[in-house]
């Protein structure tokens, strides 16, 4: 780790230093904290993996000292992105859709041939992109069919990951009827096979968390998209507030589906929802592309949580029903986090420029510092982490990116801009997690890069000739 090349003399005064593990200096802090504060010429101490002080480097050095010091050189400390929703295992197909046009093969063939292995050599993958592009958490919504292979990949690499119970549901007819290009026989066979077998799947992830260091932690998930019952919704709340999770489900990425749900329903789908006592403070929907106006201030006085996903967005506009409405929600007090969903056409470093793209496209353009939150403290909000992650404060764990201030696209005037949505992995100086380094200068310090791709390209290889695919 660079070294200073003179530290600040105590002020006059000071009590005796305490020791720590770390101290993060001469850097340009953005906390994204409520005051959202910039702290120029900032430090931060690090203790057991945690964030004991943020002030400027004067009075961090008057009351710290530590032996591991890490110099910014001016450049940008901001919290680590989190992205809040991606189908992990399926991040070795980014590129095979094209060879599935005209075949009759889909993507659940693809789905129903993952094997454990293939799971992991997806997500250790996903983990070494990820982190060489400024994210220190990922939220699988319940896609890995052996949670285990992915769970590992966490300690590997150094990366936080958030799992939940392999496609939860009692009705996967409603998926296979309106999106029979991402179902096949040999996928659905792998789904529970009525509401007893998904009532059995709930909640198995859950003793992740009895450690409250480890870096996989677990939530209540359903598949959602009308493929749940109201009972099996009804048993995942009660667990989900019970256990003091967050229950997570896909609702509205296809509106035209939404509408068709809400014709057999006689009313609005979020209406239906709140007169079952199905709207509450535990509850995060991701996609949400049919949002009414009159329904804002509903998801706001239930304390729902939302995901969006930027590039689902904006392939569902022009389509009937659709009604986008993040960057409102977010202006209306309701977390908002962002996440890739599929990432098939840009990187991870990217997604703030689709979010930006798709929230201009929907007519309510988000600012830079909108989208640094949702990237960061509003991730983490919708999978329940915002008391622990997601902004720089005293007492959260320290979970951060370091950014080279000598990045051409790094001149300081807006930080969020800069950061959150033209700043790409060659802007990244270092990654920590819990107050270890895993990144330096591109370097995922935890992989061997050429044996991680090495083996992804084997697993998508080998999958693709299992199913009959040809490049």
């Amino acid at each position: 780790m660079p070294l200073a090349a003179k530290i600040p003399e105590p002020e006059a005064g000071a009590s005796e230093s305490q020791r720590c593990d770390l101290i993060v200096h001469n850097a340009m802090i953005i906390t994204v904290d409520a005051n959202e504060r910039v702290v120029g010429g900032g430090a931060l101490a690090i203790q057991y993996g945690r964030i004991v002080a943020l002030d400027r480097q004067e009075k961090v050095f008057a009351n710290y000292t530590s032996d591991l010091l890490f110099d910014a050189q001016e450049g940008a400390v901001h919290p680590g992105f989190i992205d809040a929703h991606v189908h992990v295992s399926q991040y070795t197909a980014r590129s095979v859709l094209p060879l599935m046009e005209g075949t009759s093969v889909t993507m659940g063939h693809w789905k129903g041939e993952l094997r454990p292995e293939d799971e992991h050599a997806s997500a250790l993958l996903a983990a070494l992109d990820y982190l060489q592009c400024g994210y220190t958490g990922f939220v699988d919504p319940g896609t890995v069919f052996a949670p285990d292979a992915v769970a590992t990949v966490a300690d590997e690499a150094g990366i936080r990951i958030w799992l939940t119970d392999p496609y939860v549901a009692d009705g996967a007819e409603a998926l296979a009827a309106d999106l029979p290009e991402l179902v096949s026989q040999s996928f659905l066979a792998r789904w529970p096979r009525n509401t007893d077998d998904a009532l059995e799947r709930l909640g198995a992830q859950l003793y992740r968390n009895r450690n409250p260091d480890s870096l996989v932690k677990a939530y209540i998930g359903l598949y959602g998209e009308g493929t749940d019952s109201p009972e099996l919704y009804q048993a995942a709340l009660n667990l989900a507030r019970a256990e003091g999770v967050r229950l997570q489900e896909h609702l509205g990425y296809l509106p035209a589906f939404q509408l068709k749900r809400e014709r057999a329903l006689g009313q609005p789908l979020l209406r239906w929802f709140e007169e079952r006592g199905f709207l509450e403070s535990h509850v995060s929907f991701v996609h949400m592309n049919l949002l009414r106006e009159d329904e804002i201030p509903l998801l706001a006085e239930y304390g729902i949580r939302t995901v969006w996903c930027p590039w689902g967005q904006l392939q569902m506009l022009g389509k009937e029903g659709a009604q986008p409405r993040m960057v409102d929600l977010h202006r209306s007090g309701v977390a908002v986090g962002i996440a890739s969903d599929i990432p098939r056409i840009a990187d991870f470093d990217a997604l703030g420029s689709l979010a930006a793209s798709a929230a201009a496209a929907s007519k309510r353009p988000a600012t830079p510092r909108e989208i640094l939150r949702m990237r960061t403290l509003g991730a983490a909000a919708t999978v329940g982490a915002d008391g622990e992650l997601g902004s720089l404060e005293v007492g959260k764990r320290a979970d951060f990116v370091v950014r080279s201030p000598s990045a051409s696209v790094n001149f300081g005037f807006d930080p969020g801009l800069e950061l959150a949505v033209i700043g790409g992995r060659q802007t990244v100086k270092a990654v920590f997690v819990a107050g270890r380094q895993i990144v330096d200068r591109g370097k995922v310090l935890t992989l061997d890069e050429d044996a991680v791709v090495a083996s992804a390209h084997r697993s998508a290889r080998g999958l693709a000739s299992r199913i009959g695919l040809r490049a």
